[in-house]
């Protein structure tokens, strides 16, 4: 049995200034998915690995860094171009493909995930098992759940386990196509609305809830269960939580499975609150660097390049600058194009004048002078192995301002590795405090960290979701309301009948 594999794996922040066009693509193919340890396709792989009577046919995989809605031009080649391989290499027993679930393109007006898949199911044809795998934060439609025959979604965050969830979406795909199944899909809408970083893994509710989906699975009957947080900070109609179960052939079990899952999570819906350390940004950096162990990562969680935010505020580096005695402090990731060429044409050892803010374009525009000597620079970083969250290849450079030092790109960047600062010539634990683009902190970073705090900061990827505009979410939904009452059952769809 021939197997193909596919996907495009961006996950898009409707708010965020900075597009995603093709010259932000990061393409795989065939041979690249093969040799490149990729996310999802890596498990995906190792399961049909194990089998001598299946052939793997890895075809064109995409990524790029978290950003603004996908071009339409972009997302039209990358479709064209997904399908055209499937219909060169074809006929296949199965598909699957691995993608976000957060996608969104300019001007399509519906989910892009749900394009994408419905496009592979129309041209596969409706016999022809389909097998999906998500990120945890994103959205599920109707048509979607239609679409695919069965799905796997990611279950820690931070995300430790993409080759689990990709071997999961493999191997569900041979159990059906070997028993011949004909799988029921059940989902419940929750009226949620969950960033991130109040929904990790390593405490509560997270913790728990994700922790609870194997039993689900262990049900008779079942195959697996799963929840998508969905990308909260995104005013679409299909914006939410989403709790479904997938049976082998019976959709009363999917049914059950599902309402028992979604009563699980909202009977916790209060509880999805930031866990770990948070604070506004003086006070978090005064915590930082008065703690006694380092190094600490501190998360300026409002402009998260990894959520889709631009990267381009320099709210946190000036407030560095202005503590009265500045510590030991890395301030790394921040967009800034023209001044990475300035720094560039300038060279390593000048002394350049430079205005913080002058390139800020998801919130108004500061001026402040300040003089900063080029420690280093590139036209690329260095990193080896296949990273998630890897932006394209940009120039950078690295600077210092008095005693603080900061790295700008000419591109988003995800910084969410110690390969990241030393390929930039920091090293990544020597430092007292480094000041990161991120929310909740990569696993990487994570195990090497002695202390973090997040930062309350403003910017697109904000966790206040009150303070947000909403237009499109159906309402009501917690926690922009409050004291509503809700019920699994009047939120359901895919095989109820």
């Amino acid at each position: 049995m021939r197997i193909a594999i596919v996907g495009l794996s961006i996950e898009v922040m409707l708010s965020s200034p900075i597009q995603t066009g093709k010259e932000l693509l990061q393409e795989y193919s065939a041979q690249e998915m093969r040799d490149g340890d990729l996310w999802m396709v890596r498990g995906m792989l190792a399961r049909l690995a194990e089998s001598a009577a299946l052939e793997a046919v890895p075809l064109y995989w995409v990524t790029a860094l978290p950003g603004g809605a996908m071009t339409g031009n972009a997302y039209g080649a990358v479709k064209s171009r997904t399908l055209q391989l499937l219909e060169e290499n074809g006929p296949f027993d199965g598909v699957l493909v691995a993608n976000h679930g957060a996608l969104e393109v300019e001007g399509l007006g519906v989910d892009a995930d749900t394009d994408f898949i419905c496009a592979i199911r129309d041209l596969v044809g409706p016999d022809v098992p389909v097998g999906v795998a998500l990120d945890l934060h994103g959205d599920m439609t109707p048509e979607l759940l239609s679409a695919a025959t069965v799905f796997s979604v990611l279950r820690t965050a931070p995300h430790r386990d993409d080759r689990e969830t990709g071997y999961r979406a493999a191997d569900q795909l041979i159990t059906v196509l070997e028993k011949g199944l004909k799988p029921k899909k059940v989902a419940v809408s929750v009226p949620m609305l969950v960033p991130g970083e109040t929904a990790i893994t390593t405490q509560e509710p997270g913790g728990e809830l994700y922790g609870s989906l194997p039993g689900f699975d262990r049900v008779p009957g079942m195959m697996e269960a799963n929840i998508l947080v969905g990308f909260a900070w995104n005013d679409r109609p299909w914006t939410s939580l989403t709790a479904f179960a997938v049976a082998e052939d019976d959709a009363a079990v999917a049914r059950e499975q599902a309402i028992a899952l979604a009563r699980s999570v909202w009977r916790k819906h209060t509880e999805f609150i930031p866990k770990m350390e948070t604070s506004g940004i003086a006070e978090g950096l005064k915590l930082a660097a008065e703690t006694a162990e380092a190094p600490v990562f501190v998360s300026d969680s409002g402009d998260n390049t990894t959520a889709g935010a631009a990267g381009d505020l320099t709210t946190v580096l000036q407030a560095a600058l202005d503590m009265p005695s500045t510590p030991d402090i890395v301030v790394a990731g921040i967009t800034a194009p023209q001044t990475v060429e300035r720094l560039l044409s300038a060279g390593v050892g000048a002394e350049v004048e430079i205005v913080l803010g002058s390139e800020h374009l998801s919130r108004p525009r500061t001026h402040r002078t300040v003089k900063a000597v080029v420690e280093a620079s590139g036209e690329w970083l260095e990193l080896g192995g296949f990273q998630p969250y890897r932006s394209k290849e940009a120039a950078w450079a690295k600077v210092r301002i008095g005693s603080v030092v900061a790295t700008f790109h000419a591109q988003p960047i995800g910084v969410t590795t110690p390969g990241h600062f030393a390929a930039m010539g920091i090293d990544p634990q020597n430092h007292k405090v480094y000041v990161v683009k991120l929310g909740y902190l990569h696993p990487q970073l994570e195990d090497v960290a002695a202390r973090h705090i997040l930062l309350l900061s403003d910017g697109t990827s904000q966790l206040d979701m009150t303070k947000l505009e909403w237009k499109q979410l159906p309402r009501p939904t917690w926690p922009l309301d409050r004291d509503f009452e809700w019920s699994p059952e009047q939120a359901l769809y895919g095989d109820t009948a």
